[in-house]
């Protein structure tokens, strides 16, 4: 869908067309609930967090302007009902779904157990880094975003952005390797 195609559905949503918003959420309901997920580790928490952007977002379309894009607007609303729901939930995130999910279709019993272990790794260490740079993370090499978008969804500049997300690698790997998920 093109920016100007995009456009007419939101105007169509905002003249009450309920309807019409859901092809918005059909296009970025994947994108939503990956970023909650990782951000918070858990497949149900991120369910309801994407729900919840999504009634948000259309609650909020008299507020979106057009100079910004839909999925930026969009993925903003999202992190920020991440940060509300990890400051009302101050304790350990599950992971058992991230691990059965990507080891779902393995070979052997050994590879699902090495990839399960790996994502459990990998999860329990982006749930140990400082807010700030887990959404770095997320956004630029999860799900592959560049840095003006980041700059869109955060209201951080580019610079800073760059900056947290390679402080953020540096983190990770150094927590990867002390909790044994990576050698070197």
């Amino acid at each position: 869908m093109q920016a100007i195609e995009e456009y007419l559905v939101i105007k169509q949503c905002m003249d009450g067309n309920a309807e019409a918003y859901a092809i918005l959420v059909e296009r970025y309901k994947g994108m939503v609930y990956n970023i909650a997920y990782r951000m918070l580790g858990d497949a149900e928490a991120a369910n309801d967090i994407a729900q919840e952007s999504f009634i948000s977002a259309y609650v909020g379309l008299k507020d979106f302007k057009r100079s910004a894009k839909f999925s930026s607007w969009l993925c903003s609303i999202a992190i920020n009902k991440c940060r509300d729901y990890l400051r009302s939930k101050k304790d350990t995130v599950s992971i058992d779904e991230i691990a059965e999910a990507s080891a779902a279709g393995t070979a052997t019993p050994e590879d699902a157990a090495c990839n399960r272990q790996m994502a459990q790794g990998i999860q329990t260490a982006l749930n140990e880094l400082p807010e700030d740079y887990c959404e770095a993370i997320v956004l630029k090499h999860i799900e592959g975003l560049d840095y003006k978008e980041m700059e869109d969804i955060l209201g951080v500049s580019a610079n800073v952005l760059k900056v947290r997300t390679h402080r953020g690698r540096e983190m990770l790997k150094k927590l990867l390797k002390e909790g044994g998920v990576i050698d070197e």
